[in-house]
């Protein structure tokens, strides 16, 4: 602690003893009166203090010097005899000692007070900030020594470049000056006015009054400039304002004498856009990618909370945690696909959101390594979902009475995340003018969270979110009242979207799963719910939701010959006949056949064809860091989906075209679709998109595109990606016919089609047709047949037991050398020509022999 003493001591801006000149820094030169001003000239550390009667002078300047420069001469502070100037160059040491101990004891109070949250009260102790003490003592006994000398004058260089302000160097100065940069070039430059405007009003309007000076010119200034303010905007991503070159100038002259406008780079985005749009406009309605082909998280709803969790703990034990239970440094047993070589069996993602226990590190890990990539997918299907169903679907979601009823099962809480966005970007389309801080209806979500750690850090990035422990069973419990209890059945829960990510994969049994399925459907609103299905894009995540699809085709979902089916559960005294519910699969499927690439329920072995998408993403800087990425920041994650609908089929209300039909028309192409001309083709593609929105009666024809039939629900999609080569481009399509086909479009076939052909993605539906169709061959494995790495495993293990056992090589030898006796080898000798019938009879006899061989025992490699 100070003492009051020292506390005094510390209030004044130097000791006693300490000469303080009152002259005045050279940062802020006025030439007009000859003076030298301070930097900062209203400081109140400036004080004339208390001088020793032993040296209590002032150093000046003589008049000759006085005048070349324009300083005002330094009065002496009291009437006192000059010191004689015998010896200047210690005087000097002696004043610069001086001024570092005045600096030192400085930085001793500041420290002080700063101990004692006092540097606030008394920040005018301090007056090294305010003043430059050096500077200031420059001007009157010279610069300390050579190399402060030539730092001074290099940097008047710098501040003023090739021109001087006069007077602003002294004798010495420009000297070394001229000796460096050679003589100089003065301009007179009137700095006291810049003095005033800062001390004065700003907003002064002055004007050169033809003798050198200024004079003030008189001007109103508006009531509303007076009230309103001007926000300073600091853009860091605006470019430099650039001079405008002869060629812009002759452009702008061009565009005036057009009645045109120049649109700069930066503004082409918020033009009108072309009617005359370069890709067809079918082509644009059947794009799968979600808005881009790349998604990035957005900052304030996924990184940026994500990010602020994770800083709470250390990155080194959430990486090794990430690395410990998603199997190394890659993340293979993550949402991310393993590459092929590596050889990885296929396993379910460990960490389930509604696991019962969940540790700190482990809910970490979740939201760290799974939200990203659960995030991208789902949006990507719940994009593409809205692109199928229309606009008045979600806008009659958006529009019910407490919005929509969204449920995530397994994602905790990135499906909402993903949904949340979705109706983001709708209603910032229904209602362009909203106020960005009025709320947006984002209806009620439901997220399952069967941990603490994980549901107290979804709860801090979901609002108006309940969590549930558990999924509810609706399989096994009564929906209708029974003999042992009249009650009425309980109340179901029903959500209007469903959002499953990596739920089937890990369970093992097959009913098991289908029980899982039957229960998020019953979960449906009957009235219009859709759920959504994912699963890893690997070939067990396929088979996964190939199976599911299968079983809700057979038993739950209504298709056009298939509209019940038989219950052998049932007893025979009941009716064991079931009706199918009216429903239909949105999306990747344009048809209800069975899978052309499932043929056998169940795991197949050495499958190779499967259906599975893709979707790119930005991979934010906490994953980065888990996975140890320095030069790629963005992935590809795989899955396989289904979106299916309750309640309500398209294709029977709208009449859309499937099958063969469906097939053979979108072979033909629609690219002339109602006339030649892409006016009438946009035309015709806002029809589709209000028929599609309309609840028509089935075969009321309103529209022409409903007579011909036309929705992208009838187009087929491509399922794998584009080969484009020169001169042509190969797609493999699912059909609406339910088959796999390879379709050929050449530059031949259409320039429109050709030229949207090549800017087609994977996952798209195709609308433009083609030239050539080939039904593809498909490597879909067997059910119990052996893969590749069984198929060497078995290979080892024989090569193994066949060396084990004892003189087996020498009863191999004897069987070897007994075979090969009987077996006829023919000779040639040389320069000999045998016909080629007498090759074909030897040949038999070799096959002959082999065969002999092998009744009797031999192995059959031995040859």
């Amino acid at each position: 602690m100070l003492s009051s003493s020292s506390v005094q001591r510390a209030s004044r801006p130097y000791p006693r003893d300490v000469l303080r000149l009152m002259g005045y820094g050279p940062r802020h030169l006025r030439s007009g009166n000859g003076c030298l001003t301070a930097g900062r000239p209203k400081s109140t550390l400036i004080r004339q203090m208390t001088l020793k009667n032993s040296d209590r002078s002032a150093y000046t300047q003589d008049s000759t010097s006085e005048k070349s420069r324009g300083l005002r001469p330094i009065k002496r502070l009291l009437s006192t005899s000059a010191i004689p100037d015998t010896n200047p160059d210690a005087r000097k040491d002696a004043i610069y000692t001086l001024v570092d101990k005045i600096q030192q004891q400085e930085a001793d109070i500041e420290v002080l007070l700063d101990e004692l949250d006092l540097l606030d009260d008394y920040h005018t102790v301090l007056s090294s900030a305010d003043v430059d003490l050096t500077q200031t003592l420059t001007q009157a006994v010279g610069h300390r020594d050579e190399q402060s000398l030539e730092t001074w004058v290099r940097g008047a260089r710098q501040q003023f470049g090739n021109t001087l302000p006069e007077g602003f160097l002294n004798a010495t100065e420009l000297q070394l000056y001229t000796r460096l940069y050679g003589e100089p070039i003065f301009r007179e430059q009137d700095l006291e006015l810049e003095e005033e405007s800062e001390e004065g009003d700003l907003d002064q309007l002055l004007r050169e009054d033809g003798e050198g000076g200024w004079e003030e010119v008189e001007f109103e200034r508006s009531v509303e400039e007076e009230e309103e303010e001007i926000p300073v905007v600091y853009d860091m991503e605006v470019d430099p304002i650039e001079e405008e070159s002869l060629a812009m100038q002759r452009t702008r002259e061009i565009a005036e004498q057009l009645g045109g406008e120049i649109m700069l780079q930066q503004f082409e985005d918020e033009a009108v856009p072309d009617s005359h749009s370069r890709t067809h406009p079918l082509t644009d309605a059947g794009k799968f990618s979600a808005g881009s082909k790349t998604v990035y998280l957005p900052q304030d709803t996924v990184n940026g909370p994500v990010a602020a969790i994770l800083s709470q703990y250390s990155n080194k034990h959430i990486s090794e945690a990430a690395h410990r239970i998603f199997g190394g440094p890659h993340l293979p047993y993550s949402t991310r696909t393993p590459p092929p070589y590596l050889q990885l069996p296929h396993k379910p993602i460990p960490l389930k959101a509604s696991q019962n226990f969940m540790g700190e590190m482990d809910a970490n890990a979740f939201l760290s390594v799974l939200y990203p990539g659960i995030y991208a997918s789902s949006l990507s299907v719940l994009s593409e979902v809205r692109k199928r169903l229309g606009t008045k679907w979600i806008r009659r979601l958006i529009s019910k009475d407490g919005g929509p009823n969204v449920l995530d099962v397994g994602g905790g809480g990135a499906g909402i995340l993903a949904w949340r966005d979705i109706i983001r970007a709708e209603w910032e389309v229904m209602v362009p003018d909203h106020p960005a801080s009025a709320p947006i209806p984002m209806g009620r979500s439901t997220v399952v969270t069967g941990s603490e750690a994980l549901k107290m850090r979804a709860s801090t990035m979901l609002e108006n979110t309940t969590f549930l422990p558990r999924l509810p069973d609706y399989v096994h419990v009564r929906g209708n009242p029974t003999l042992d209890d009249s009650r009425p059945a309980p109340k179901r829960k029903q959500f209007d979207i469903i959002v499953a990510p990596h739920t089937l994969l890990d369970i093992d049994e097959d009913y098991m799963r289908k029980e899982h399925v039957e229960n998020l459907w019953s979960l449906l609103n009957p009235d219009g719910g859709v759920l959504i299905l994912l699963e890893k894009g690997r070939q067990r995540g396929f088979e996964a939701i190939a199976g599911a699809r299968e079983m809700l085709l057979k038993r739950h979902i209504s298709s056009p010959g298939s509209t019940n089916y038989e219950n052998l559960t049932e007893s025979s005294d009941d009716n064991t006949v079931v009706n199918k519910e009216t429903g239909m699969i949105v999306a990747p499927c344009t048809n209800h056949e069975n899978c052309p690439m499932y043929h056998v329920a169940g795991n197949a072995t050495g499958r190779k064809d499967y259906c599975h998408f893709q979707q790119r993403y930005i991979r934010p800087q906490y994953l980065q860091r888990i996975i140890g990425a320095k030069d790629k920041n963005h992935e590809d994650v795989s899955f396989s989906y289904i979106a299916v609908q309750r309640g309500v089929d398209l294709r029977q209300e709208e009449g859309i075209l499937q099958g063969s039909q469906a097939t053979d028309a979108a072979f033909d192409g629609y690219e002339n679709l109602g006339n030649e001309t892409a006016e009438t083709s946009r035309a015709v593609i806002d029809e589709v998109e209000a028929a599609t929105d309309s609840n028509n009666v089935p075969g009321t024809p309103d529209t022409a595109t409903k007579q011909q039939g036309f929705n992208t629900l009838s187009l087929p999609r491509i399922v794998y990606p584009p080969m484009k080569r020169r001169g042509h481009v190969i797609f493999d399509f699912c059909t609406p016919t339910g088959t796999i086909e390879r379709w050929t479009v050449p530059r031949s076939y259409s320039r429109q089609a050709y030229k949207d052909a090549r800017k087609a993605q994977w996952g798209d539906l195709w609308a433009l047709g083609a030239k050539t169709r080939v039904r593809r061959n498909l490597a879909l494995g067997e059910k119990h047949g052996e893969g590749k790495k069984e198929r060497l495993l078995r290979r080892a293990a024989a090569k193994a037991a066949a060396n084990e056992g004892e003189g087996h090589e020498e009863i191999e030898e004897e069987q070897r050398g007994k075979g090969l006796q009987d077996i006829p080898i023919p000779t040639r000798k040389k320069g000999q020509n045998i016909p080629s019938w007498k090759k074909h009879a030897d040949k038999k006899k070799v096959r002959q022999a082999q065969k002999k061989v092998v009744a009797s025992g031999l192995p059959e490699d031995f040859y």
